[in-house]
């Protein structure tokens, strides 16, 4: 009788109105055409960090984290915010005077975030060193003020921003 009740339940389960779930994608907000985009104000970029996905603004005298890649390598790593800006662009970033520390610059799409904002999470900024004494080296940057330059082009519009910063082990 069990076997029976069974099978006759899952008979009328089987028999009824056709559920075809409803899959939709939430719009997005894309760039426009270059020639149509107009910007309020002007064009601003700040650097900082994201930790458990919050932005925090490195101000100058902030501190950095030198990290060592697992991989190899020895980095900083970034995050920047943007306003006034296209997303698709090319980042430029350095550290030290005329970026002897380590400098990057590569095509870049931004993220657009809940805010509003355009940002771009970890950035990452290799630290040049010659010779055998990687250790020495690092030593000699830590607790270091070092500027921080950093720059992001779009077409004929750039926006940038340079801090001192404080270069700490990471």
């Amino acid at each position: 009788m069990k076997r029976w009740f069974l099978g006759f339940s899952l008979l009328l389960t089987g028999c009824g109105e056709e559920y075809a779930p409803y899959f939709a994608d939430i719009e997005t907000d894309r760039d426009l055409d270059s020639d149509t985009v107009e910007f309020e104000g002007d064009p601003w970029l700040i650097p900082g960090n994201v930790e458990e996905q919050l932005f925090t603004e490195v101000k100058s005298g902030g501190e950095m984290h030198i990290i060592h890649g697992f991989q190899g390598g020895v980095w900083v790593h970034l995050s920047i915010r943007v306003n006034g800006m296209r997303s698709l662009g090319r980042i430029q970033a350095g550290l030290g005077e005329d970026n002897s520390v380590g400098e990057t610059q590569y095509d870049l799409r931004l993220s657009r975030t809940a805010e509003g904002y355009l940002e771009a999470y970890d950035i990452p900024i290799p630290i040049s060193y010659r010779g055998d004494d990687l250790a020495g080296h690092l030593e000699s940057l830590y607790g270091s003020e070092q500027p921080l330059n950093i720059t992001f082009r779009v077409q004929d519009r750039t926006v940038s921003d340079r801090r001192q910063i404080v270069l700490q082990p990471g």
